[in-house]
């Protein structure tokens, strides 16, 4: 079980996944390729006689030209433009659905420019703009996928019935999932492993190049006593937090094992219990590192034995940790691991905490689980593995799809056995609807994001999704089903977007971020501490409702008919979705050094990749088995020259 790490630094928490995965990854299902082949040789049979039109027709002429058939985009699908349905096709969410996907691809480009972001790779061009950026866009754009998402489940339920929805939704959805496991999930590990370790090599060099009046952390790593007096002269160092991993010096110097540079700072009046960005404290932090001295020294200045993190942990739960993902962490922050002297490290941490007031067992639990049935701690021990080790990395939507499907399962079930078949919703198209919609998506942000400093919503990889996240992505998820069922002809949704998205973006986004952030420093003198973070959770929750609404009613308006060039990237989002991160991590790891303005070099990266993958899409994908199996078959077919009909 892999637990307590989010009480180690502050690694943002998409970043501490990464690492627990790639510190003790396994395959956990079995079986799958089985059921893969059978299925996908089923779906082959089903496609495989319009492939013969195909490629008959390829036959008839020497023209190059090729007129592509319609078929069905990326999931979640519409019913194909040959099959009857009573619904017209609506081209513009097609287009914002591949929107949604292309838009992550610069996302994750984005993150390692963004200045003051945890992320694995850290490029030496930084920009306070690429951190905006990618706020923006975390903030909305997984909520708008799910919405559409919703809306054409739904469409596919109507128009076909729901035997057909769930068929269709197993071969594009749930097999491509399973199949991700065993390709796309490895290459993660990889990628994330060579960026770690290129990293650390990275760190420890410029570590040992750097002045230790560079900055305070520096001279904490070198343990130098005059360069931390003189970065103590400068106003607020106690309190700053690490760029890059969010940590206070104090927790640094119990990371790095500098017990003097403890000693020093809590002389100078460090708070002994003061949080990180992901709310440990410097005693969670010598306890992961079984640092005994450092976690000594702590507690005899009255640092919190039974301190938790903002994920829940205690620091007898971070001396817990598995030293696979000790070696992981503690490679990214370029520190070297003894794991003989860890280990030893670790028994006298706990026999510190125990005899500080913890109340441990010999496994760091804390004294209200040591009297909890053993049954009952098993059980709950599993279901925290199911729940936070992160299995479905990059490929967790369509995990959390197929959850979501079992429920829509059991909605449109019902509404068949009641004859429930309303297309009437209208209470969906009136401005009223933010005052229920806005509370109802706040109520699972609350939960999300205590003491991370990270704005937009939580990432869950596991098997069992957190349930908080599920429910989540559940209200929008089935905003876009009861949307399709609102018929909304006039266009009434998101009709106001010419000011809608500009007040957004201006007002809302602005206020959101900085209640989750603290990022412009002004949250204090607005609002109290004790509600910061309801207030964010309001304001977040505002801005993705707002955000996607108001792009759906920007598309609509202005994508009123089919573009067959939008319609191809449509086509290839999936695939390029799919591909594109452990691409994007190997790359940012290669270019780190380059010296080029973060801005330009972050819109050359982008291109470079998105040209690529769209290359890859079309040679390797779009006419092959790949393309078959993720958006069903695509085929040539040439037009026939004149003069070649008349001969």
């Amino acid at each position: 079980m892999m637990t307590g790490d989010g009480a180690i630094l502050g690694v943002g928490r998409n970043t501490r996944r990464v690492l627990l995965f790639h510190g003790n990854a396994r395959l956990l299902l079995h079986g799958v390729l089985t059921l893969v082949l059978e299925s996908f040789t089923e779906s082959c049979r089903s496609e495989f006689p319009m492939s013969m039109n195909g490629r008959r027709a390829t036959e008839l002429g020497t023209s190059s030209m090729t007129i592509e058939s319609t078929m069905p985009p990326p999931i979640p699908a519409i019913p194909r433009s040959d099959e009857k349905t009573e619904f017209s096709r609506r081209h513009d969410l097609d287009a914002l659905r591949a929107a949604a996907m292309l838009l992550g691809i610069v996302y994750h480009a984005a993150l390692s420019f963004a200045a003051g972001l945890p992320w694995m790779v850290q490029d030496v061009s930084q920009s306070q703009l690429c951190y905006l950026f990618q706020a923006f866009v975390h903030g909305f754009r997984m909520q708008l996928f799910f919405v559409v998402s919703g809306f054409f489940t739904a469409m596919l339920w109507r128009s076909k019935g729901l035997k057909s929805l769930l068929w269709h939704r197993f071969r594009r959805v749930f097999l491509p999932c399973m199949v991700g496991l065993f390709t796309v999930v490895p290459a993660m590990a990889w990628a994330s492993g060579y960026a770690m370790q290129s990293g650390a090599k990275q760190r420890a060099t410029q570590s040992s190049e750097q002045s230790a009046t560079a900055s305070i952390w520096v001279a904490i790593r070198k343990g130098d006593h005059l360069a931390l007096v003189e970065h103590l002269r400068k106003p607020d160092q106690l309190e700053a937090q690490h760029p890059e991993y969010g940590t206070t010096p104090l927790t640094w110097a119990a990371l790095v094992g500098q017990r003097e540079m403890v000693a020093d700072l809590l002389a100078s009046g460090a708070n002994v219990n003061a949080h990180n960005r992901d709310g440990g404290t410097a005693l969670h932090a010598a306890a992961f590192l079984g640092r005994a001295e450092i976690v000594g020294l702590l507690l005899e200045k009255g640092a919190d034995p039974k301190a938790l993190s903002g994920t829940g942990d205690s620091p007898a739960k971070s001396a817990v940790v598995d030293m696979g993902i000790v070696e992981a962490i503690a490679g990214y922050l370029g520190i070297p691991v003894d794991r003989q002297n860890i280990e030893a490290g670790r028994k006298l941490v706990l026999e510190n905490l125990g005899s500080a007031g913890a109340g441990l067992s010999a496994d760091g639990r804390v004294s209200s689980q040591v009297n909890q049935p053993a049954t009952n701690t098993a059980i709950r021990g599993i279901f925290r593995a199911l729940v936070d080790t992160p299995v479905f990395i990059l490929i967790w939507f369509l995990w959390f799809l197929v959850w979501l499907l079992a429920i829509f399962t059991g909605y449109a079930g019902f509404a068949e056995v009641v004859g429930w078949s309303s297309r009437n919703l209208k209470f969906l198209l009136s401005a009223g609807r933010y005052l229920w919609l806005i509370p109802l998506a706040a109520i699972p942000q609350w939960f999300m994001g205590f003491g991370n400093g990270e704005f937009g919503p939580d990432t869950s990889m596991g098997i069992i999704p957190m349930p908080h996240v599920l429910a989540y992505y559940a209200i929008f998820f089935f905003f876009g089903a009861l949307y399709f069922d609102s018929n909304d002809e006039t266009c009434a949704l998101g009709s106001s977007w010419r000011w809608l998205l500009p007040a957004t973006l201006l007002v809302v986004f602005p206020l959101g971020l900085e209640f989750a952030t603290g990022r412009f420093g002004w949250r204090d003198q607005l609002v109290p501490r004790q509600y910061h973070h309801v207030v964010a959770a309001l304001f977040q929750a505002a801005y993705a409702w707002l955000m996607t609404i108001g792009s759906m009613g920007m598309f609509r308006s202005l994508l009123t008919r089919e573009n067959r060039t939008i319609r191809y990237l449509s086509d290839s989002s999936y695939w390029m979705y799919l591909a594109h991160l452990p691409l994007v991590i190997a790359a940012q790891a290669l270019i780190r050094n380059w010296a080029i303005p973060a801005i330009p070099k972050l819109i050359l990266f982008s291109g470079i990749m998105t040209v690529f993958l769209l290359f890859t899409y079309q040679v390797f994908v779009r006419y092959t088995w790949i393309g078959l199996f993720l958006n069903g078959r695509r085929y040539r077919q040439k037009v026939v020259k004149a003069g070649a009909m008349g001969a």
